[in-house]
């Protein structure tokens, strides 16, 4: 209440005023100044007598003031006074220090339990009552001001400050306007004709038991509903009823999220499972949007099995490689090494966004990795029978898969890579290998050995004629069986027969 609305406060200042101006200072009859401009002066000059200094009443105007014994004097410092007992305060004194006394306001929500007569004042029972039992109140809010709401509490005029009507930030002072809601009575004044109210107790206790409810169901394993409060880079809050959870943005998706306003915004209504409990109390429980999803990774193995192929998105790229998203939540490795033949890591088709077809080269679903290839990988073990199928002096068709110093590597099947040396190339003497061969060039090229053993195929050109081969000392003993009839080692029996 300011001193305004209390008489009491008014008339100490106004007594503590009259009691400051010095006796021997001139009336205001006596003076051309006015009332209201020698009581400010009076009061500066009992300060500087307080603190030791030479006060003087205030000089009143030549013209105004008389000549001879008629003048005003100064009024005489207070060490100087005569006929007052040392230590002893006289009556203007003490009433100086009560009204420089400061008046103690309580707290915005504080409750002022009210004086006898003030709840015999009440008009209203219910009120009363309520008073006495710690209840709230239901009041109609009538009008607003500047400082809070004028209210209706049966019938008893009621104030509520505006900072005693929401938690946060109160709303349009209109949305209030003719609607009823619970308070709490604060303080009776008026000799109970006028009461305080308060909007934001009730609130706070309605959120407390919300939350005392809220942490019953906190347990592990446990899918609540909530309202998304802030999002913050590494994170998103949740209100769970007075409750605050946290998700971390891994938890937000098995998809990569960038971050989570990609996902949540403020407002949003969100149903999350706990992760992880509090290890004490104020901290947050742990939840995840994710775990209440599927795992993507469950039968990996079997949708994207090693051979097949694979139709996906570039995500993003490191050092080691392209990150494909084949579904939501599963990604699988671009190794450079397995890019397609004379594809380089510039190629357009290799772009963030870009969609690429290829083949799967490994799956491990327990370890979340996949491997990827541009190039078809084999379903099995392509050095198995290879000899048959590929009989030196056979004529292949190949791709050039990439050059070194010492030859070219020709792709003859997944999995399977022949290797045509320089010497075996015919080009004249320094002639460019890389021209002639060029990445993922088809060519035409004749096989002159193999050895499963080692995993090695070696090629040569289809015009060149091989000699001294194992495919010549094979037919040179097929003809030398077809012609004797009979192997060497029984021709040496025969010799030694005769």
């Amino acid at each position: 209440m300011s001193e305004l609305e209390n008489p009491s406060v008014s008339a100490a200042t106004a007594d503590a005023a009259r009691e400051a101006t010095p006796v021997d200072a001139p009336s205001p009859e006596a003076s051309a100044t006015p009332a209201d401009d020698a009581v400010p002066a009076a009061l500066a000059a009992v300060a500087e007598a307080a603190v030791g200094g030479e006060a003087a009443a205030p000089e009143a105007p030549a013209e105004a003031a008389p000549a001879g014994d008629g003048a005003a004097q100064p009024a005489a410092p207070k060490a100087e006074r005569k006929g007052k007992p040392k230590g002893k305060a006289d009556a203007g004194d003490a009433k100086r220090k009560r009204a420089a006394r400061p008046v103690r306001r309580p707290r915005s929500e504080e409750f002022v339990a009210p004086t006898a007569e003030e709840i015999a004042g009440l008009a209203s029972d219910g009120v009363r009552q309520a008073i006495e039992k710690e209840l709230p109140v239901v009041g109609k809010v009538i009008g607003w001001n500047a400082g809070g709401f004028h209210a209706v509490v049966d019938g008893i005029s009621a104030f509520c400050p505006r900072s005693s009507m929401e938690l946060g930030a109160p709303h349009e002072p209109a949305k209030y306007l003719d609607q009823e809601h619970l308070f709490r009575v604060l303080r009776v004044e008026e000799k109970g004709h006028r009461l305080v109210l308060s909007r934001t107790a009730v609130l706070l206790e309605e959120k407390r038991h919300l939350a005392d409810e809220a942490r019953k169901k906190i347990q592990l394993g446990a899918v609540l509903k909530g309202k998304v409060i802030s999002v913050l880079d590494f994170g998103v809050f949740v209100d769970f009823g007075g409750v605050e959870g946290m998700i971390h943005v891994s938890e937000l998706s098995h998809q990569r999220v960038g971050h989570p306003s990609e996902v949540l915004q403020v407002g949003q209504e969100v149903e999350a499972k706990v992760v992880k409990l509090p290890a004490k109390k104020g901290e947050r429980a742990s939840l995840s949007l994710r775990a209440l999803a599927g795992d993507p990774w469950q039968g990996a193995d079997e949708r994207w099995p090693a051979g097949a192929k694979f139709s996906g998105t570039v995500r993003r790229k490191s050092e080691f490689g392209w990150f494909v998203e084949l579904a939501p939540g599963v990604e699988g490795l671009l190794h450079p090494t397995n890019l397609a033949p004379g594809m380089k890591a510039e190629d357009p088709q290799l772009a963030v966004g870009a969609t690429l077809e290829g083949w799967v080269r490994e799956v491990d679903a327990g370890r979340r990795r996949i491997s990827l290839a541009l190039r078809e990988t084999p379903a099995g073990d392509p050095w198995k029978g290879v000899e048959k199928r590929y009989e030196e002096g056979a004529i292949v068709s190949g791709t050039v898969e990439r050059i070194a110093p010492f030859g070219a590597f020709v792709i003859l099947e997944p999995g399977l890579t022949g290797l045509l040396p320089t010497s075996e190339m015919g080009l004249p003497r320094g002639a460019s290998v890389g021209k002639a061969y060029q990445l993922g060039k088809e060519v035409k090229l004749k096989v002159s050995e193999v050895d499963s053993r080692r995993k090695r195929i070696s090629l040569t050109r289809v015009e060149k004629t091989l000699e001294g081969s194992k495919s010549d000392f094979h037919s040179y003993l097929k003809q030398s069986r077809k012609s004797d009839g009979m192997g060497a080692l029984a021709a040496a029996f025969q010799r030694l027969k005769g």
